[in-house]
């Protein structure tokens, strides 16, 4: 079983939607979707640098392109290829599509995501969907304890799981911080969905998590 990953570059900032259009078209074969670009190919050369064909982190070796890597990573060594990939990409200005997620990451250079989803374990996410942050929190525990959510302009909201979280075992610590430390609050909940819904309503905007929760100031 394998993790599919696509590479390219991209002159501008685009939409996962967008890159899924375009990346479907390429596999179709149509011509003129992707330009050639010299940063792909050192890509390319980097990430076999790090892992070559036998180290066992492909189910196929990658074929060079100046085009679109194409990249099947080995489902046991999805995190840490993965992870390696996306920070590749960053380093060469290219963008990175997961069609299983639907992520784009981490989007062209001149690219500022709104949202930015962060986990212990990491790597972070841009522009996170309801489903992906639905899995990272279903994902939470000892190992991979909290998740924040940070919006471009500063403001966050977290959600930290168990004692490492300084939450009670099997409870979520809730927090969010709009402006400096005196604007910082916490609550407690034994409910996975409350967790959940903090995180995706403050990514649509809307503002119910703080009228159903009793919240208390963490400094000044």
């Amino acid at each position: 079983m394998s993790f599919d990953l696509y590479v390219w570059h991209e002159p501008e900032s685009i939409t996962p939607a967008i890159a899924e259009t375009k990346l479907r078209r390429w596999l179709e074969e149509e011509p003129g979707v992707f330009r050639p670009h010299p940063a792909v190919l050192a890509m390319h050369a980097a990430l076999l640098a790090s892992f070559p064909p036998d180290s066992g982190a492909w189910s196929g070796a990658p074929v060079p392109s100046d085009l679109v890597l194409h990249l099947t990573v080995d489902w046991s060594r999805a995190g840490e290829v993965g992870a390696a990939v996306v920070a590749l990409a960053r380093q060469h200005g290219l963008v990175c599509y997961e069609p299983q997620s639907h992520l784009l990451n981490p989007n062209a250079p001149s690219h500022t995501a709104g949202f930015t989803l962060t986990t212990a374990a990491g790597p972070d996410i841009p522009d996170p969907t309801p489903d992906r942050i639905a899995r990272m929190v279903g994902r939470l525990g000892p190992d991979d304890h909290f998740a924040i959510l940070e919006r471009a302009d500063g403001w966050f909201v977290q959600v930290g799981y168990g004692p490492a979280a300084g939450a009670a075992p099997g409870e979520y610590a809730l927090e969010y911080r709009e402006g400096g430390p005196e604007r910082h609050f916490r609550t407690e909940t034994a409910d996975r969905a409350e967790a959940e819904r903090l995180l995706v309503e403050f990514l649509a905007g809307d503002e119910a998590w703080k009228r159903r929760h009793v919240w208390r100031r963490l400094f000044g």
